[in-house]
This record gives structure tokens, sequence and C-alpha cells, in this order.
């Protein structure tokens, strides 16, 4: 997953961690994701839970890629 994703909005679609409280249709934050990909998630809701799609967790992108800052020379 590229890294271009990072500050994009995403909806739950599950999780396979029977210990969240986190349910179908909960939004967050894309906040970073590792060399694994897991894709971690700052949560509406105050959860801060890695998302891993191998793993049985399912996301969908509710927003835009955020656009890359331009730099004036």
């Amino acid at each position: 997953m590229s890294q271009t994703n990072i500050g994009r909005r995403v909806r739950l679609i599950r999780t396979s961690d029977p210990y969240t409280r986190l349910k179908r249709g909960d939004e967050g934050v894309v906040t970073t994701i590792d060399c694994t990909g897991t894709v971690f998630v700052k949560w509406d809701n105050g959860s801060t839970l890695g998302m891993i799609r191998e793993a049985g967790d399912d996301f969908m992108f509710i927003s835009p890629p955020v656009a890359a800052e331009v730099v004036k020379k």
C-alpha cells in the first residue's frame, strides 16, 4: 500500500480483532503504513488499531489522496 494514503479517511468494513470496540461503519484517518502493509488508523472513537487485510480486516477509503505539498522555488 502506498505512503500516499497517509492522511486519507477510511471506513471500517470488518475487523478480525475480537477485542476491539470498533464496529462496521466506524471512520478514521490513516496515520502510517509499515513495511509489512499494516495500515495504522486513528479511529474517530479514539482507537488506534492497525488494519491487516491478510488477517481478515477490511476498510474502504472515503476521501481522495492528500495532495503533495507544492514547493515554491
